[in-house]
């Protein structure tokens, strides 16, 4: 799979938008998941109250967040996690790797976890002499096929079932076709690593400062055991998943899933706080907590764009979009797509790197109607529109934007550019002139020629 980027989101989306095979997988595994959530949620008592709960709960956190992760941090380690602070990707990568070099770790197991993907951090292990093994089955799939997860809670959801077993015919000589064969090839395979590993490496769903515990939710036991079998257990989280209270973890928890993959509750729920206590027979002996900024922080105090922080990863506005479900995850260019991906990756990246990810959005607001925590991701995306729109300024755009507040200019203004439309193509080639190119279409059909505003005139008298 050849790299992408999320500077030419333009040339990926639209190759990927013609892909057939790829339409087809995501908008039945979109669909199934759509279909899973609804029912939860019409059978879920209080639906709204507890979206509100849960809202109020992540804006509390986001509210007091210097004040919790302190907190987070004097409880942790009472409970006796080693607390880590991580202000980015080349420090957080080097932090781990320092402690599995520490403790001596030659074969590293990971649940699923968004954000060791943001950081690269397997790569670093690798060249530090690890083997790494990720152990969620979507995970293990694109760590087989060498390439980035495409979803947020599904990372081998643009995969079908043949796919997966072609894979693993090829990469591990292990052959099934069934989804109940191919599991069950996974885990023999995996299995053997868990009992050999000397760390395991996990994210983290949420933190609670009032306790110091670390929250992690899944479904297949994968975490669970990266989190017991190894003698050291990491747990990579950025700063923005901290929680107050168990309380407001538990608000969280009753959404999360349901709006997730359409459970009341998740299979596996583990609060670890804390490594193995004396006496007790499960647990590593040794945890730590990483806590990653990676430029949270600067998106902390913008006013503005702070609420995309309050999501919690639950990945329904990435099956409710249109454009997801067409072009997929990959096509994004980052480890994070769809509607919350655009906005996460153009706060986190560098401008000049993600100034198209917010125009690839119809402004269609499912995802806004979708998200439990009451997001808006439309209202967000047209704030970073504007934002590229002034570092992209213009000119004509800035003509533009005062004739439009003038209706009177603005009809004299249009009257002499059809006009001068004949020749605007040559216009372009004068000194100082090519800003106008953009605005230049001349393969306009004949019958568009005639002004909007007249077809509208038209079209009114005619359903008159």
């Amino acid at each position: 799979m050849k790299e992408m980027t999320t500077r030419d989101f333009r040339n990926q989306s639209a190759e990927a938008s013609h892909n057939a095979t790829l339409r087809a997988v995501l908008t039945h595994a979109t669909g199934y998941f759509m279909g899973k959530r609804a029912a939860s949620l019409d059978a879920f008592p209080g639906r709204d109250e507890h979206f509100a709960r849960a809202r109020a709960a992540r804006l509390n956190a986001l509210s007091r967040l210097p004040e919790l992760l302190e907190e987070l941090e004097r409880n942790a380690t009472a409970a006796g996690t080693q607390v880590h602070w991580a202000a980015d990707a080349a420090e957080a990568r080097a932090l781990i790797t320092g402690i599995a070099q520490a403790v001596g770790a030659r074969v590293i197991v990971k649940g699923k976890s968004m954000v060791t993907e943001e950081i690269a951090l397997n790569p670093a292990l690798e060249a530090a002499g690890a083997e790494v093994w990720e152990t969620d089955l979507g995970e293990f799939i694109v760590q087989l096929a060498k390439e980035p997860p495409s979803h947020i809670i599904a990372p081998a959801i643009h995969k079908s079932r043949q796919d997966v077993a072609e894979l693993f015919a090829e990469k591990l000589n292990l052959h099934g076709q069934s989804i109940p064969e191919l599991t069950l090839l996974a885990r023999q395979a995996l299995r053997e690593k868990f009992l050999a590993a000397d760390m395991g490496i996990t994210g983290a769903n949420m933190a609670v400062a009032q306790t110091g515990s670390v929250i992690l939710v899944e479904n297949e036991g994968n975490i669970r055991m990266s989190t017991t079998c190894p003698p050291v257990h990491v747990a990579l989280m950025s700063l923005e998943k901290v929680v107050a209270t168990l309380e407001d973890a538990a608000d969280l928890l009753r959404v999360l899933p349901r709006s997730a993959t359409g459970q009341k509750m998740s299979s596996y729920v583990s609060v670890l706080t804390g490594p193995r206590k004396q006496g007790e027979t499960d647990g590593a002996r040794e945890m730590h907590l990483v806590i990653l900024d990676n430029g949270r922080s600067g998106l902390l105090a913008d006013p503005v764009l702070r609420e995309a922080l309050a999501c919690f990863r639950c990945g329904a506005c990435l099956n409710s979009c249109p454009v997801y479900q067409t072009i997929g995850g990959h096509a994004y260019g980052s480890v994070y797509s769809g509607p919350i991906g655009t906005l996460l990756s153009s706060l986190l990246l560098p401008p000049d790197q993600t100034r198209d990810l917010p125009y690839g959005c119809t402004l269609c607001g499912a995802c806004a109607r979708t998200c439990p925590l009451g997001i808006n991701h439309p209202k967000l995306m047209l704030a970073l529109r504007q934002r590229v729109a002034g570092e992209r300024a213009n000119p004509f755009a800035a003509a533009h934007s005062m004739l439009a507040r003038h209706p009177l200019a603005y009809r004299f203004a249009a009257t002499a550019a059809r006009a001068l439309d004949p020749h605007l193509e040559l216009l372009t080639r004068l000194p100082g002139m090519s800003g106008l190119a953009e605005f230049v279409d001349s393969r306009q059909p004949p019958e568009l020629k005639k002004p909007f505003s007249a077809r509208g005139r038209a079209a009114k008298k005619e359903q008159k």
